[in-house]
């Protein structure tokens, strides 16, 4: 009975020795070989692009606005875009825009992988602009979809979200109002009708537009 107890516990004594030789082998090796090969990330990949961008932006223009545009989907056809030359409207949505602050939204490539999957919802934009079509200042609006909650009033920089800061209702109101008054006078009974009908609008199509008409474009207005 002593023979295969001492067999045993020579055997348990080498096993020990391997392992405290492996261990200390180990402690010898250069760290990168004691790595993971592979690293956990625990960075948003929305950190990782537009390290480069401010954290806020306000919305400032010199050049005096001569247009106001406006676009939504669904209600103008194929999202295109209407404009108007009226100054009591530019004036307004000059007063609703110059000044505001807009924040970095790092939810925003996340929220969009997530409305991609969503059919329907509503988008619009409103944007200032020269005499000559140049753009200074352009706004998009997306309240969400249901469970999705959206950005609302926003600026888009590249890849980066800016979302509003403070009270949005006023400019929401203010967008609501204009884009109602273009569906009405350019999209019904329909877009052809509306603008063979003669009748005097405060909202235009594209190729209504000085910049389009000076160039000989159609513009994309044709719907």
């Amino acid at each position: 009975m002593r023979s295969p107890a001492r067999i045993g516990l020579i055997v348990l004594a080498l096993a020990i020795a391997v392992v405290g030789a492996g261990a200390v082998g180990m402690a010898f090796l250069p760290a990168a070989v004691t790595e993971p090969v592979v690293k956990p990330v625990t960075q948003s990949v929305e950190l990782l692009t537009g390290d480069d961008k401010p954290e806020t932006i306000t919305v400032d223009f010199d050049e005096q606005p001569a247009v106001l545009g406006i676009s939504n989907y669904p209600r103008i056809q194929l999202g295109a875009m209407r404009y108007t030359t009226d100054t009591s409207l530019i004036d307004r949505a000059s007063e609703l825009l110059k000044g505001k602050t807009f924040k970095r939204w790092y939810g925003y490539a996340s929220y969009r992988a997530k409305a991609n999957d969503m059919v329907g919802g509503c988008h619009s934009s409103i944007e200032l602009d020269t005499a000559n079509g140049a753009k200074l200042c352009d706004v998009s609006y997306d309240p969400g979809y249901e469970g999705n909650e959206g950005p609302g009033i926003y600026i888009m920089d590249g890849d980066v979200a800016y979302v509003m800061e403070g009270d949005q209702t006023e400019l929401n109101d203010f967008m609501d109002q204009c884009i109602q008054d273009a569906y009405e006078q350019t999209c019904l009974p329909d877009p052809q009708t509306a603008r063979d009908s003669g009748s005097a609008r405060t909202w235009l199509f594209e190729d209504e537009m000085p910049w389009t008409v000076e160039s000989g474009s159609m513009g994309s207005a044709k719907e």
